[in-house]
């Protein structure tokens, strides 16, 4: 199928922004192609956590369903999963995004640059904690992404259940199309050498168990050729500095087990499951971790609240808690993920050390009685 563009897009800038984003905004992208001359108009879910927005403003994440999909089944996906996140999810045209082969031939990259650019303008997000996260033929458009976009702001990707197809990187580089893409031109038209932006960081998350996406690459149902899971993440870790071998043996964790092949510190990170063509509780989890570098505080005004933070975060040892003069006395109780109180002491000191040496790995939370209750959130590694 032919995928020729009538018009690039149809999306008119605000001008001098100075308000919060909600989860009633209108955001209005509209573009049109050969399939839509007069123009298709993107909707769009929002979600937006309730509380105070952490000191920036909140980190912000697009979802890109999958094929069939939609954006409200997105933000149920995943509003427990990243929930100190704004998350914005669009649909597309005909429930599917632009790859190659699919039924659309929407400029989907480029509504998704023009999304971020908006977003970016409002006062309670942070414009430079911007995420991709897309599952299925989501990740193929959050890859599309990871290679085409050259805003800074969007500073993690991660593809579920999709990684790199041999139109996205061969012959020892990315690609992107220069004009149309079709299943009949070599690569699928993706003919001009990218060079994504070095500061993101990258997560994928595949199954070798899956019965769509070729863990081990090769043919597809969905019309392109895959690279091994494995060799993809790798490769996205040499372009961004990596200069060892391939990673042979990754650490196991979790149940159900997952397999964690990381480069760079965590620059790069590729996670095996055997989840078939979806993801298990603990995949969802480790996603959870690898985005969790935000803080809410629950049911005060910013004019109310005394001055906590806490630091390193993550840790893997022991962690300050940081306090204004006027919390000094308060109680403060530890929750692990499940909601159980793991301890609790008194903030005796504006800088108050505690001990997280005999904790398992994980995300806690970590909550504050005085003149206000405050809650935060860390990482113990």
């Amino acid at each position: 199928m032919m995928k020729a563009f009538i018009a690039v897009f149809l999306f008119c800038p605000f001008i001098g922004f100075s308000q919060n984003l909600t989860s009633n905004t209108s955001i209005g992208i509209t573009k049109s192609w050969s399939q839509q001359p007069n123009g298709y108009t993107y909707p769009m879910n929002i979600f937006v956590p309730t509380g105070t927005a952490p000191q920036g403003g909140f980190p912000l994440c697009v979802l890109l369903h999958g094929n069939g999909g939609n954006g409200a089944g997105m933000i149920t996906q995943f509003r427990n999963t990243l929930e100190c996140h704004i998350l914005v999810a669009p649909t597309g045209y005909l429930n599917s995004w632009n790859i190659c082969a699919e039924t659309s031939d929407a400029p989907d990259v480029e509504m998704v640059n023009d999304l971020v650019s908006n977003v970016q303008r409002y006062t309670n997000v942070n414009a430079n904690k911007i995420r991709i996260v897309g599952s299925s033929n989501g990740a193929g458009l959050a890859n599309r992404v990871f290679i085409e976009n050259s805003n800074p702001g969007i500073d993690i990707i991660c593809a579920i259940v999709s990684h790199l197809n041999e139109a996205q990187y061969h012959s020892g580089g990315f690609y992107k199309p220069s004009s149309t893409t079709t299943p009949s031109s070599s690569f699928c038209g993706y003919n001009t050498l990218a060079n994504p932006l070095m500061t993101r960081k990258y997560l994928s998350i595949s199954n070798d168990n899956d019965n769509l996406i070729p863990y081990l690459g090769g043919s597809s149902a969905v019309g392109v050729n895959f690279l091994p899971a494995e060799t993809a993440a790798f490769n996205i870790a040499v372009y961004k500095g990596y200069t060892g071998s391939i990673a042979t043996s990754g650490i196991t964790t979790g149940n159900p087990a997952i397999t964690e092949y990381s480069y760079l510190s965590g620059n790069v990170v590729h996670v095996k499951g055997n989840a078939v063509h979806s993801t298990n509780t603990t995949q969802r989890e480790y996603v959870k971790k690898y985005f969790a570098d935000c803080v809410t505080t629950v049911g005060v005004k910013n004019d109310e609240l005394p001055r906590v933070s806490i630091y390193p975060n993550p840790t893997s040892t022991f962690f300050a808690v940081n306090v204004s003069v006027d919390l000094l006395g308060a109680r403060y109780r530890i929750y692990n993920s499940q909601g159980t109180e793991v301890f609790s002491g008194i903030i005796n000191a504006e800088n108050t050390i505690i001990d997280m040496n005999s904790k398992p790995s994980g995300m806690y939370v970590i909550t504050f009685e005085g003149r206000v209750q405050q809650t935060l959130k860390f990482i113990k590694q």
